[in-house]
């Protein structure tokens, strides 16, 4: 196959809506947000053209996106079920999947969204359909270049007295520290944090629109070696390539995690949400779902080559698909998977007679 010509050419067939994100969210022991009505509305004129559309939240971070579409391209040219994207934050996509506005959540962020989300698996709501990445962890960190010149800043206690390091313009001498994007569910954990430690006079909480948005600001302090200190995830490429520090915080206990949170992320659980009634629908997506794996080093090889190349996310699926063939076969019958296989090679015949 032309991998080049292929991945310039792409056109997805996968239709996306955007949702709007700027709703108002009041988080007090449960998600009381409203997904607009426009939005609502276009997916229900979906479903009525569509009985059998299968709708994907659209999360707003890179694994998530890259993991959605390639699943929705393998359902979509495999099982033959139209698919579209609905994009969304945390807790607009997880009121969205409870309410069947979508189908399928590919990140669910345990112990994040741990309260919602079992409350949902116990009244049947919500489907487990098995874990999504692996090898995580998610925390505070500072580039070493920063440490190396401040060896004192190794804990959140240390923070106070090295805020001036971080202070900028706009941030009224207090440390500008990057947390989680609006909307994220563990920008609230950022937050109750920040209380716990005592940091409030000392950290400028600062919520990017985004995940690309929050790992932009990282690697443009990072090219320039300039202060930084915010919070990130692993597996992502900027955890992989660049050389960061984890800020030591007291061990994670359960008993600190449902209280203050004062303690440090505890590795994560990261599952596939699935609605209920999507067994009935379509039980051989979910048998599908419940094989998916995507791991670390996919996960990051398909991001890294997402920059490399400049290239898009659409053209990204068919990068993965012929590069960890040997993987995703194993999650669908060979029947489903030739024909995935046969919709990439049509696409490549299509670009190359040209």
């Amino acid at each position: 196959m032309n991998l080049k010509l292929l991945s310039r050419a792409f056109i997805p067939r996968l239709k996306q809506f955007v949702v709007p994100v700027a709703t108002a969210l009041a988080l007090a022991g449960s998600v009381a947000c409203e997904i607009p009505e426009d939005a609502r509305d276009v997916v229900g004129r979906s479903r009525a053209m569509h009985s059998d559309l299968i709708i994907f939240s659209d999360l707003d971070w890179e694994s998530a996106e890259i993991q959605t579409r390639i699943a929705g391209y393998i359902i979509e040219h495999g099982y033959g079920y139209p698919v579209e994207l609905v994009k969304g934050d945390t807790n607009l996509s997880w009121l969205a999947l409870t309410r069947n506005d979508t189908d399928i959540t590919m990140e669910i962020w345990l112990p994040n969204q741990s309260e919602h989300w079992f409350k949902a698996i116990e009244k049947g709501i919500v489907i487990d359909a098995g874990s999504s990445l692996d090898d995580n962890w998610q925390g505070w960190v500072i580039p070493r270049y920063v440490q190396e010149e401040y060896p004192g800043l190794v804990s959140v206690q240390d923070i106070p007295e090295h805020a001036e390091v971080f202070a900028t313009a706009g941030s009224s001498g207090k440390a500008r520290f990057i947390g989680c994007a609006k909307g994220w569910s563990c920008e609230e954990v950022n937050d109750n944090k920040i209380r716990a430690y005592g940091l409030e006079k000392y950290i400028d909480h600062v919520s990017p629109p985004s995940g690309p948005a929050l790992f932009a600001d990282l690697e443009n302090a990072y090219k320039h070696e300039d202060p930084w200190i915010g919070y990130i995830w692993s597996p992502t490429k900027a955890a992989h390539q660049l050389d960061l520090v984890r800020i030591e915080e007291p061990p994670y206990s359960e008993e600190c995690w449902e209280t203050h949170q004062g303690c440090e992320y505890p590795i994560n659980e990261i599952r596939i949400g699935v609605h209920a009634s999507l067994a009935a629908r379509a039980p051989e997506v979910l048998e599908f779902l419940k094989k998916w794996d995507f791991n670390a080093n996919e996960q990051i090889a398909t991001e890294t080559w997402i920059d490399d190349q400049n290239e898009t996310l659409p053209n990204a699926v068919l990068w993965y698909l012929i590069n960890f063939k040997e993987i995703w076969h194993q999650f669908v019958p060979p029947e489903i998977a030739s024909k995935v296989d046969r919709a990439v090679a049509e696409k490549n015949r299509k670009i190359t007679s040209t």
